[in-house]
């Protein structure tokens, strides 16, 4: 009769080289630190390009929140507290209506890149730092 073989069989049989099990950790640290860099890369280049974008991006939101009149109703905050208290509804709705959405939906989603891939590159940083 023919003996079957499995591969448990087979693989208990067989001897193990030594220093495999070393190599192979070897390998995959290797392998953990070499996509952590291209990852902290990738990463630094999209916080480098959200981080030069956000410099005319912000100064055309303060330029714009300046010719809205925004600035005029936050200045009644500090000077008229009494009426702003007294009128809180319509002065809510009238710094709202001065809010250039424009400028602040084009300002949100940079900002939000820029802070997202800096935390993703400093979390690369650690990960390639720890398994060097």
């Amino acid at each position: 009769m023919k003996k079957e073989t499995t591969l448990h069989s087979v693989l208990s049989t067989t001897p193990v080289p030594q220093g495999l099990y070393e190599a192979v950790l070897a390998k995959v640290a290797a392998a953990r630190i070499r996509a952590a860099r291209i990852r902290a890369g990738a990463f630094g280049l999209i916080a480098t390009i959200s981080a030069i974008a956000l410099v005319p991006i912000i100064e055309y939101t303060a330029d714009q929140l300046y010719k809205s009149g925004f600035y005029d109703y936050v200045s009644l905050v500090l000077s008229d507290r009494a009426d702003v208290v007294l009128y809180w509804r319509e002065f809510g709705l009238s710094l709202l209506e001065s809010l250039p959405s424009v400028a602040l939906l084009t300002l949100l989603p940079i900002a939000v890149a820029f802070l997202w891939s800096l935390s993703r590159l400093i979390k690369n940083i650690k990960t390639a730092a720890r398994f060097a």
